[in-house]
């Protein structure tokens, strides 16, 4: 008999296009194929090559073997150009699942390739028992097969010199179910630098490093998947070694050897983890830098979920903390769907569950929508309590270096996002960061703020290098406030700032300020007087940039302060 949790599974999470109820139940997404997908970043930092992934899986239930790939790159002021790889092995990359798929990276030179926009198509030939199939960036029933898209940005992130950037909430290849796959940890390790990110946080599922390697409908009480990606990311030095001998450069099309930059990045060790809240639905809370694993497997649609060996918000708080760890709502602004609630016990973040001992809130999960709105008002409202919470941003991306593509209709039809991938949305801490250690502390410090690209940040008109932003109370008797904000012409041109005050007493927060701007300046800077402060409080700013149509948003921490009146 099928349980209720496997008849929604299709529906909930993403294109694994092989799972069926049974063998000869009906799919049109179903193909005796493997999932033949390729991948790349949605932008290329100056001085870094371009990368391209090619998974195939489920290798192991559908052999094929690939013979050759072509990418053809439109440049905003280049011919199309035709990039072939040929012996095709000496691309494959090793990583810890073997056995159920296959990756190859491929390298394009930066120097052949212009900056701005490139539009990029890949095709693979494939041998499919006798005969040869051609692949265009990849097989799944009913997707665009439209090209990827790659800005090639002629300079680094707005504000790179204050501050350092990530993406607080990616899943890797060891968030593996029926539905769902990932990468590599080396490759998003590569492509996070490639991108022009400082630090990740893998935060994999809990409920899937329960499981078994070799299946992942298995529970293991030896923590295997938990054990390796530990090592991953504690041992760098253990990733994937040829992506880091010079295989992005010394397997360019050109076969040049020219090693310009180690490409290796900050990593820190996370978990999603699936644990209760104040009505025993299971919500999701990212701790990172974690030592030990959490057990949270009510959502996982497994055997293993037992509701006795469930975690609570607070209880896994406090481990995390045992751990010198941070403790993060998942995306608090996300309501769950009401069949998620129904066959698997999903709850959404409610007031009363943003415990007094969480660090943060991951406001921002793919760009400032609703989510952002819903997840605002519950920060709001704790703010004012006077519940210091700093700001975190990710994507929740798996894989999705490029664009998302889902499960729209179980077992009929695929669709894509192409406004959703990795590095959209990004954490600034406003220091440089070198360890893990530096981005723990730095988001415990609360010296955080997220973004779409622009830099945003309050200082003092005396010191406007340095942020006041963290969760340590200052005081601003007498003194002038700056707001920064800085861009590039990647991002736009500055449209609007505000600053909002947060008043304890009155327990009310308002805008003090804002300010639209019409001039072609790629940094602007707006000084405000303390006097008609409150004494006791917060600040906060928001702001806005305009490239043609589209905005980018970023948004900072609160500035925690006291101003003693002079009568």
């Amino acid at each position: 008999m099928l349980s209720q949790s496997h008849i929604l599974l299709p529906a909930l999470l993403y294109a694994e296009t092989h799972f069926r109820f049974f063998r000869f139940f009906p799919s049109l997404i179903y193909k005796k194929e493997p999932e033949i997908i390729f991948d790349l970043p949605r932008r290329l930092e100056p001085g870094y090559d371009l990368p391209v992934i090619l998974i195939i899986n489920d290798i192991d239930r559908f052999p094929v073997e690939c013979i050759s790939v072509d990418i053809t790159i439109s440049g905003p002021s280049k011919k199309t150009q035709l990039f072939q790889f040929q012996n095709i092995k000496k691309y494959i990359i090793t990583h810890p699942f073997p056995s159920q798929s296959v990756i190859y990276l491929f390298t394009i030179p930066r120097n052949k390739l212009a900056d701005g926009n490139n539009f990029i198509n890949c095709t693979a030939t494939i041998k499919k028992q006798k005969k040869n199939i051609k692949i265009l960036n990849d097989n799944l029933f009913g997707s665009s097969k439209l090209s990827f898209s790659c800005f090639l940005a002629d300079c680094s992130l707005p504000g790179h010199n204050f501050a350092s950037y990530g993406d607080l909430h990616v899943h890797s290849q060891y968030s593996q179910s029926h539905v769902e796959f990932g990468a590599p940890v080396s490759v998003i390790d590569l492509f996070s630098k490639s991108y022009g990110i400082d630090f990740v946080a893998i935060t994999d599922h809990s409920y899937d490093l329960a499981c078994s390697m070799e299946n992942y409908l298995k529970p293991d009480d030896q923590l295997k998947r938990w054990v390796s990606i530990s090592e991953e990311i504690s041992n760098p030095a253990e990733l994937d070694k040829s992506l880091y001998a010079g295989i992005i450069y010394a397997n360019r099309v050109d076969n040049s050897a020219t090693v310009t930059k180690n490409i290796k990045n900050t990593l820190v060790l996370g978990e999603e983890i699936s644990c209760l809240n104040s009505k025993r639905k299971a919500v999701h809370l990212c701790g990172i830098g974690l030592k030990n694993f959490f057990y949270g497997t009510l959502d996982g649609a497994r055997k293993n979920n037992k509701m006795k060996n469930q975690l609570t918000i607070e209880s896994s708080i406090a481990q995390i903390h045992d751990q010198q760890g941070v403790a993060f709502a998942a995306h608090p602004g996300s309501k769950a769907k009401w069949l998620q609630q129904v066959f698997l016990n999903r709850g959404t973040w409610k007031t009363c569950d943003i415990s007094l001992k969480l660090d943060g809130v991951q406001a921002i999960n793919n760009g400032f929508d609703k989510s952002w709105d819903s997840a605002k008002k519950l920060w709001i409202k704790e703010l004012l309590k006077g519940h210091k919470l700093s700001l975190a941003a990710g994507n929740d991306s798996h894989g999705d270096f490029n664009r998302y593509r889902y499960l729209a209709i179980p077992f009929i039809s695929i669709k894509e996002l192409f406004n959703r991938y990795f590095g959209n949305s990004i954490t600034g801490i406003y220091s440089k960061i070198s360890s893990q250690h530096d981005v723990v502390k730095g988001l415990k410090d609360g010296k955080t703020f997220v973004t779409t690209g622009p830099f945003l940040n309050i200082s003092f008109s005396s010191k406007p290098c340095e942020s006041i932003i963290s969760n340590k109370e200052i005081d601003i008797s007498n003194a002038t406030i700056s707001i920064s904000l800085i861009s590039t012409c990647e991002f736009g041109y500055p449209f609007s700032v505000v600053l909002y005050c947060g008043d304890y007493q009155k327990q009310k927060e308002t805008k003090i300020f804002r300010k639209v701007f019409n001039d072609k300046n790629l940094s602007v800077s707006e000084e405000i007087p303390t006097a008609n402060f409150p004494e006791h409080g917060y600040l906060r700013a928001e702001a806005k940039c305009k490239n043609n149509d589209k905005l980018n948003y970023s948004a900072t921490s609160p500035c925690y302060f006291s101003c003693n009146k002079i009568t």
